[in-house]
């Protein structure tokens, strides 16, 4: 028995690692409508094809230094973690539900929100082919399957989705999380969804908070910068001020003629100043990219992922705790 348990884990460890690589080509390609591409994969830098032998999930990473062979292009980390991170969670399906039906759901439903937390990092978009999935778990197991019973999923479908489409509709929350909240109340109940949307609500205003210290911080050492830059214009400007005094006296001396070449230059130099800082302005504010997209917003995909993990494992307890308090 135990032979068969380590067996299983070995088992799942490695499905991990080789469908974390599968959804590293799911968080590349879906974005840029390349899914269904017949092409094998390639180095996003030089395009050259990926051998098999390279494509080897971690190790090759390892073995590669992280560069592509080709090219000698530095390779995102963010593959090996998506292989790493996918390997850890079927392995923690596996400890927490063993060979059950339940399991393989869970597994391919931590999956589908992997490729969702990071499309949405770099898109700030839940793909729809994501939200389709894990609705057809939802359909699959909607007969009372891994204790929740039908009734419970339906309200689950509503009671946080509702209430969130209405924030949607004043600009508060994308409509792709939105989504996610129907899809997984489906698959959760509504006891469940409701932790995931308490700790994704927890999750995502600590971390705004901590971006937006970390932002202000940034923002007022810029101005620092900015404050001391002006400054040492200022010395500069009266140390030239004072030199040039001491220079129109030998010019005045030599004579007047050669005073006023000095005075036109420094004009010309003026203007020619003044222009350069007009250029480096307009530079800066040629940004192709819309606001949302720099910065500015937190994708909120990443943090229902992560709640939905956590509420996978200890959710029954979360719930248990909490009735505990209300004396029920």
């Amino acid at each position: 028995m135990v032979a068969l348990d380590v067996c299983l884990y070995i088992l799942s460890a490695l499905g991990g690692l080789v469908v974390g690589s599968f959804l590293n080509v799911c968080i590349y390609r879906l974005p840029r409508g390349e899914f269904f591409s017949k092409s094998r994969s390639f180095c996003p830098n030089c395009k050259s094809p990926i051998k098999a032998y390279d494509n080897i999930p971690v190790l090759s990473y390892i073995i590669l230094r992280g560069k592509c062979r080709s090219c000698g292009e530095r390779i995102s980390p963010r593959y090996p973690l998506v292989e790493l991170l996918t390997c850890a969670l079927w392995v923690g399906n596996y400890a927490a539900f063993g060979l059950d039906g339940m399991t393989i759901v869970y597994d391919i439903t931590v999956a589908v929100l992997i490729v969702a937390a990071f499309v949405d990092l770099d898109t700030f978009e839940i793909p729809d082919s994501g939200i389709v999935t894990l609705l057809i778990l939802g359909a699959i197991t909607f007969a009372p399957f891994g204790g929740v019973s039908w009734q419970d999923k339906l309200i689950g479908c509503v009671c946080v989705s509702v209430p969130m489409l209405i924030v949607c509709l004043f600009g508060g929350m994308g409509f792709g999380d939105v989504k996610l909240y129907f899809v997984l109340g489906l698959l959760l109940g509504w006891k469940k969804i409701l932790v995931v949307f308490l700790l994704s609500v927890v999750l995502g205003a600590a971390v705004s908070v901590v971006y937006l210290v970390i932002k202000r911080r940034k923002a007022a050492a810029d101005d620092s910068i900015e404050n001391s830059g002006e400054q040492d214009e200022e010395r500069c400007s009266v140390d030239f001020s004072d030199a040039g005094r001491a220079d129109d006296a030998k010019v005045v001396a030599v004579g007047e003629e050669r005073e006023e070449t000095f005075a036109e230059d420094k004009s010309e130099e003026g203007q020619a100043s003044a222009v350069g800082e007009v250029s480096d302005v307009s530079d800066e504010d040629d940004d192709p990219l819309p606001k949302s997209k720099k910065g500015s917003v937190v994708p909120f995909g990443p943090f229902i992922a992560l709640a939905t993990v956590v509420t996978l494992y200890v959710g029954d307890a979360l719930i248990s705790i909490y009735a505990r308090l209300l004396g029920l």
